[in-house]
């Protein structure tokens, strides 16, 4: 199990909230990191969680990027159903409107769209239908399926599907919003702000599609980062997946858990590197 220790934050030192709403008009939370860097990074959180975990990395980031860290709808403070959305693919959607407001807010910066875990699924998913106005990618120890080479059974325990309500979804028994995983967080480190359980909809939303090639073509060379110590994937599995198909850099970080990598001064220097390329600096 994980060690939620490691990306805990304290409400004192984040920022306010930002809210700009999806076009269906539900309020996403953003948190926005002011650099006056010619990079910006939209950071995408994985399951149940929220965008705070990210405050380390977005602090450490400052000189050479910008930050804006999502709360995905139906967490942390953004509007909508916990655990659920209205069809699949509205997540990419919302990825679509946040980037349409950071171009709006700051037209000439280069974007980088980083996913940890369930969110790097969704940026896999969301580089296999959207390819324009994305300058980098990164994903850390992202999620590409439950039957991909690089997932753990279980996910290392940490995902628990309802087997008997999948198979009530797929064979037509159940809509899509029957509730199909739940997540085994320890109540002893439970914050009241986390999400347990995912309808059917919002679990596919988070992935990427069954032709997991055809979405990782969408990338372009992206930094892929994960920790020899990741409880919920085969972190070494990563690059002979990913690099044929997208090319790549690629990072096993010593010692690092599978939440630590959202935390490791190492992934800041590897992200870091990235942002001083695109905004033009000497490395």
């Amino acid at each position: 199990m994980y060690d939620f220790s490691e990306i805990r934050v304290e409400d004192a030192v984040l920022p306010p909230y930002d809210f700009m709403p999806a076009r269906d008009g539900t309020r996403l939370a953003v948190r926005r990191y002011r650099s006056p860097a010619n990079v910006v990074v939209l950071a995408i959180h994985g399951s149940s969680a929220e965008g705070r975990y990210f405050h380390a990395m977005a602090t450490a980031l400052a000189p050479c990027a910008e930050t804006w860290a999502l709360d995905l709808r139906g967490h942390g403070a953004s509007g909508g159903r916990r655990g659920d959305v209205d069809y699949i693919g509205q997540l990419e959607d919302d990825i679509d409107d946040v980037l349409a407001a950071i171009r709006a807010a700051r037209p000439s910066a280069k974007i980088v769209l980083l996913g940890h875990s369930s969110g790097g699924g969704l940026v896999v998913r969301f580089a296999g239908t959207r390819r324009v106005g994305v300058d980098g990618w990164v994903l850390l120890a992202p999620f590409l399926g439950h039957d991909a080479p690089t997932t753990r059974p279980g996910s290392g325990g940490w995902a628990r599907v309802d087997v008997a309500a999948l198979d009530d979804v797929l064979c037509g028994k159940s809509g899509h919003e029957r509730v199909v995983i739940h997540f085994d967080k320890p109540e002893s480190v439970r914050t009241g702000r986390e999400v347990l359980a995912y309808t059917f909809r919002m679990m596919v939303s988070l992935a990427p599609r069954a032709d997991l090639a055809s979405d990782l073509a969408g990338l372009t060379a992206p930094l892929v980062i994960a920790g020899d110590r990741d409880e919920s994937f085969w972190p070494n599995a990563y690059e002979p997946l990913i690099a044929p198909i997208a090319g790549g850099v690629f990072c096993v970080l010593a010692g690092v858990t599978h939440l630590g990598v959202v935390t490791s001064p190492h992934t800041f220097a590897e992200i870091a590197r990235i942002a001083m390329v695109l905004g033009g600096e000497s490395r």
